[in-house]
């Protein structure tokens, strides 16, 4: 038996632990449109890919979100940690969400 993930599955695995990290964030706006996402994934309709990757376009976008600005004094550790993790987070969801979206996942 192969364990191995397919790419939506890890994808789903991927966007459950970026919810987790936006909710530590305070990033509601964000928690809201990934669990919509999340909701489509895990019932694998193509939407919810298609939902992930439209949160990366243009300005203002997913793609220049930086969390938790209020620890950058006061925490700067955990700051520089959370988003070093939301980085390899929303690098990873976008290749495996590129990956189902053209149809060479298997």
């Amino acid at each position: 038996m192969n364990d191995a993930l397919t790419p939506m599955d890890a994808l789903a695995a991927r966007v459950e632990e970026l919810i987790i990290l936006l909710e530590t964030a305070r990033e509601p706006y964000w928690v809201r449109w990934m669990q919509r996402a999340l909701e489509r994934i895990d019932a694998n309709q193509l939407a919810g890919v298609s939902q992930v990757l439209a949160a990366y376009g243009g300005q203002d976008s997913f793609s220049d979100l930086e969390v938790a600005q209020d620890l950058a004094v006061t925490a700067p550790h955990r700051h520089r940690a959370l988003n070093e993790r939301l980085v390899e987070l929303r690098t990873e969801i976008h290749q495996l969400a590129n990956t189902v979206a053209s149809g060479t996942a298997s």
